[in-house]
């Protein structure tokens, strides 16, 4: 008792005696479970600096068309490797007419986290018209697998129940969900061509074809190799880019990965980013990604232990085929962080159906959010006490 009180202090000894008092069984199912083991965690975007200055060399494109990037484009740039979206500018710089390149990318980008994250219209709407290309490696690859509609749901959902003892592998809850690593909507619908393309410009056409070879193959994305189980809380959440897995080693036993809490955007797909010298909001601003810290924790296993970022799990695997792929989740976890901070999964699909590209460049709310962060930044610099979310100015 004496080393508890000397390392918790009093205070937490007390806090913890009174709650063992009223409910011990829930105490005791605290203690019986040791909180998962945790590695080192890099900051939310690694090299932003550096990702920023790459992101201004987009400028005299933009400014000679007047053409405005926005939020999808920012946040690929800053998760994507460097060295591929240095070889994407360079790429631009030879093209004979640079202005359509950053064009394309700017629907490309949208078009391609619109089939990532797939979320229903508020009403039926016509499909998407695939935006300009970007310069990039022949996709239509010979041999290249298509995913077949004779896989069913039913059939993965078992087969990724089965492996994992039919709980749910971050809380321990049973009765889980089989969560799909790549969306079921988008390799049951083939919209690849968007999201093909953007990896390729942006992750290389290396990387981009090792994960096309994976999520084009119903083989692989309708067995356990792109599964997970999730108590439904967890699987919500997964869908939403509430948090991301990144995938550190593969062991005998299986893939050992990492969980990391995203934070909820500020912004909306289409919102622009401006990379005027004269506007007082600079990109990380806009964005709302100042600081390098992680999301809000939002779950617990089940003994009511927190799931936090830096846990890691081992998703286990009896045979070697039966293991989550690889490939799949390295994309996950890129592509979901791309998704948080455009803020993808807070739109309906019907947000993407504009007739022009500026229709929803511009947006009041994400605005209002943006001067009151700045406004808080300023604060902060100064000193002064915290600014009021609920006292806005108008611009």
């Amino acid at each position: 008792m004496e080393q508890a009180t000397a390392k918790l202090g009093a205070e937490v000894v007390d806090k913890i005696l009174a709650a063992a008092i009223a409910d011990p069984d829930t105490m005791c199912r605290i203690a019986d479970d040791i909180s998962p083991p945790t590695e080192p965690v890099h900051d939310y975007i690694a090299d932003v600096d550096t990702r920023c200055a790459l992101l201004e060399e987009l400028r005299p494109f933009c400014y000679n068309q007047e053409i405005m990037l926005n939020a999808t484009v920012f946040a690929a740039f800053m998760i994507a490797p460097i060295p591929e979206i240095r070889n994407f500018l360079q790429t631009v710089r030879n093209f004979s007419r640079p202005a359509l390149v950053v064009r394309g990318i700017l629907g490309l980008a949208a078009d391609a986290i619109r089939a990532y994250i797939p979320k229903e219209s508020r009403a039926p709407v016509a499909a998407a018209t695939p935006s300009a290309a970007v310069p990039t490696v022949i996709l239509d690859e010979p041999g290249m697998p298509v995913p077949s509609g004779l896989v069913t749901r039913s059939g993965f959902s078992d087969q990724v129940k089965d492996r994992d003892g039919h709980v749910c592998v971050f809380s321990g809850m049973r009765d889980p969900q089989a969560a799909h690593i790549f969306p079921f909507a988008t390799s049951e619908k083939k919209k690849f061509a968007a999201l093909n393309e953007l990896l390729t410009a942006l992750w290389g056409p290396e990387k981009s074809m090792a994960w096309r070879r994976n999520f084009e193959d119903a083989g692989i994305t309708q067995s356990a190799k792109n599964g997970i189980s999730m108590n439904h809380q967890i699987r919500f959440w997964f869908d939403n880019a509430r948090f991301a897995l990144k995938p550190l080693r593969e062991t005998p036993e299986g893939i050992v990965v990492q969980w990391h809490w995203l934070k909820k955007s500020i912004l909306k797909p289409l919102t622009y980013i401006s990379l005027d010298d004269n506007n007082n909001n600079n990109i990380l601003h806009q964005a709302g990604v100042m600081d390098q810290s992680w999301g809000n924790n939002l779950a617990h296993r089940e003994s009511g232990v927190r799931i936090q970022t830096g846990q890691t799990f081992l998703l286990r695997a009896d045979e070697a085929e039966d293991k989550p792929s690889w490939d799949l989740l390295q994309m996950q976890w890129d592509l979901l962080r791309v998704a948080a901070i455009c803020g993808a999964a807070d739109v309906t699909d019907d947000y993407y159906d504009y007739e022009h590209l500026d229709e929803r460049g511009y947006d009041e709310a994400v605005a209002a959010k943006q001067r009151a962060i700045l406004v808080e930044f300023e604060a902060s610099d100064r000193g002064a006490p915290p600014f009021c979310y609920g006292c806005i100015p108008p611009p």
